[in-house]
């Protein structure tokens, strides 16, 4: 019994290592363009990252003071 939950659990394991573990993300190179994106700033306005084409831009990520996030 005990080596059926220990198998059952590895192959759980080695499931979801296959299903979430790839998620095919993209890494980037210096000189790569920008992947197309929108977010929402502190006004809760989206903005597009095709609203700054020929400027520079810094994209920063800073979670809300006294957030647990």
């Amino acid at each position: 019994m005990k080596l059926m939950l220990i198998i059952i659990a590895i192959a759980v394991i080695v499931t979801v290592t296959l299903v979430f573990g790839f998620s095919g993300n993209i890494v980037l190179k210096v000189g790569d363009p920008a992947p197309y994106f929108e977010l929402k700033d502190q006004n809760d306005e989206t903005r597009r990252l095709s609203d700054y084409t020929g400027k520079r831009l810094v994209v920063y990520f800073f979670p809300m003071a006294d957030t647990p996030g």
